[in-house]
């Protein structure tokens, strides 16, 4: 029994990491060229993706038989970009992302969470570049409070565990991450990107029961701001501000109505990168935003809470026996409900990341946990190919 379990992870782990071993990056299959009378020269073409395995072992058993720990996907995905040059230096351009839950396309019983679907439609957003005027897109994807503070210490494999992204009502329409329905314009000023975005109506969502009648969510409009100050060429720091109208409906029920809130975002991060070292750090307040997990309308968002988080790695290059680098590293955060709920977590992890000639990664990491529901510490290992 044993050893058809352990079968049963290493066969996972082969099918989810050995796909190619040809591409190191993005795959450019149509090169842009233009030519007169030739509409395809103006098109540049790539496709690139990203194939990832993981496990993650709660200490004490407490997770005995579940998904995560028998292996899982941890965030398989394809990618598909097109540029059409138009005229001067304006280009009209597209992006797709595709996240692939291999062990549910494949039905592997006990590797995926229950109800998890096969696909997920990670981005998909088009619009116009141009190095003068800027870059204005329409679509899904990732929000600017993501792009600007989020994304500088979404680094290691178990982050983003105290930032805004992710962590409300759903990160595909509450604004804070990979989004539905968001308009952004980015320009450079010398040192300084800057981003302006509005974040569109939505329909409404389910959002639980409240004593069997059921709350429904919906994002009805907003806005963001975020500038990007490149002080040097190893170090940036960066500042987000999102404010969206939502509201929390009941339409059945003695309680039946809506509660809106005004959902507040404001951020900061640094990102420093002198020779080998990578530092980063990021601290957010967020209102209306955290879930309390009291199911009716009044009670639903926390009103204040805040995140920090944290990061110190080093990379010795190896460049022998297919190794090309090794990176140790210290992260960590601090999530803390202010007001709605009584609730805090903090996380330290140790971890290494090992990357490998033709594209493979592996990342091992310890966590020690300290939470106000008492989680455990948990072992987490990563394989990854990225072509």
């Amino acid at each position: 029994m044993f050893k058809h379990h352990v079968a049963k992870k290493v066969a996972l782990a082969v099918a989810l990491g050995c796909a190619s071993f040809s591409s190191l990056a993005e795959i450019t299959l149509l090169e842009q060229n233009p030519q007169a009378g030739d509409p395809l020269s103006r098109l540049k073409f790539q496709v690139g993706g990203s194939i990832r395995p993981q496990f993650i072992d709660e200490m004490g058993n407490s997770d005995k038989g579940s998904y995560k720990r028998n292996g899982y996907d941890g965030g398989t995905r394809v990618r598909f970009s097109a540029d059409y040059y138009l005229f001067d230096d304006v280009s009209l351009i597209g992006y797709y992302e595709l996240g692939l839950n291999v062990p549910a396309i494949f039905n592997w019983d006990n590797h995926y969470a229950e109800g998890a679907a096969n696909t997920d439609r990670r981005m998909l957003f088009g619009g116009l570049k141009s190095a003068t005027w800027g870059t204005l897109t329409y679509g899904k994807q990732n929000s600017i409070y993501y792009t600007v503070v989020g994304a500088k210490t979404d680094i290691w494999d178990f982050d983003m565990q105290a930032q805004a992204p992710g962590n409300g009502y759903n990160g595909n329409y509450d604004g804070s991450y990979r989004s539905y329905n968001l308009v952004q314009y980015k320009n450079t000023f010398g040192p300084v990107d800057l981003y302006v975005g509005g974040v569109l109506h939505d329909d409404s969502h389910p959002a639980g029961l409240n004593n069997g009648n059921p709350l429904r969510y919906q994002r009805k409009g907003g806005g963001a701001l975020g500038v990007d100050y490149h002080i040097t060429d190893e170090l940036t720091w960066g500042t987000a501000y999102s404010y969206i109208q939502q509201s929390i409906k009941q339409t059945n029920g003695v309680d039946r109505g809506n509660k809106d809130n005004g959902q507040q975002l404001l951020g900061t991060g640094l990102s420093w990168k002198p020779d080998n070292w990578t530092l980063a750090a990021s601290a957010g307040w967020y209102r209306n935003f955290l879930m309390t997990g009291v199911k009716n309308r009044h009670d639903y968002f926390a009103g204040n809470a805040y995140g920090v988080e944290y990061y110190a790695g080093y990379t010795f290059p190896v460049s022998q026996y297919l190794v090309k680098n090794i990176t140790p590293y210290y992260a960590g955060d601090r999530l803390k409900f202010n007001t709605g709920r009584d609730y805090q977590s903090n996380h330290q992890t140790l971890g290494i990341s090992t990357k490998f000639d033709y594209g493979f990664q592996i990342d091992v990491e310890h966590v020690f946990t300290n939470t106000t529901d008492n989680k455990s510490d948990l072992n987490l290992v990563r394989l990854r190919y990225d072509f």
